[in-house]
């Protein structure tokens, strides 16, 4: 047996659902755009090491350069302490990057929780979109099946008027027939 429709008119019944599908509709662009977010930061993560790895591979070439230069000929003092700027300045670069890294990876972490939230939102608003067009479903069907039982109540009273007129008509006639005037 269906369960009873808490009398909600079939206009109420269209309403809630036209309100569940927009919110379904709204949840689905927010899973867009967050997962669009997420492949952005990934993007951006990627590329952030990707540089990572770039300026690695210069600081190694730049070492091994200063390394191969100080084991040929004697280094001056002067040139010694830049070649010591130099490598200070590129640990430094490099520490940066790997901080850029860092948050990059968060951004990615927390733009992942946030689509994964918005999924979850999404389905529960599907799921209570798929609840409202069941109860419009079920509303209509209880509108229609009352307006058909009204119907066939109507047709039953018109068939019972129509007995009951027949029957006066035949007693008029009949008794008309014996009286006399």
């Amino acid at each position: 047996m269906a369960q009873p429709s808490l009398r909600l008119s079939p206009q109420a019944a269209e309403q809630l659902m036209t309100l569940r599908q927009r919110r379904a509709a709204e949840a689905r662009q927010l899973l867009s755009a967050a997962t669009s977010q997420a492949d952005q930061r990934l993007a951006r993560l990627n590329h952030a090491s990707q540089i990572l790895s770039d300026h690695q591979t210069h600081q190694l070439q730049v070492q091994t350069k200063i390394a191969a230069r100080a084991q040929n000929a004697p280094v001056s003092a002067v040139l010694m302490r830049r070649d010591h700027e130099h490598i200070e300045e590129l640990a430094r670069h490099e520490k940066r990057l790997e901080d850029g890294i860092t948050q990059a990876e968060r951004d990615v972490e927390k733009s992942r929780q946030l689509a994964a939230a918005t999924r979850r939102l999404l389905m529960q608003y599907e799921q209570r979109e798929k609840q409202a067009r069941d109860l419009l479903e079920r509303v209509l069907t209880e509108h229609r099946t009352a307006q058909e039982q009204r119907e066939e109540q109507d047709i039953a009273e018109l068939a019972m008027m129509r007995q009951r007129s027949g029957r006066l008509t035949r007693q008029r006639s009949t008794t008309s027939r014996f009286t006399l005037p």
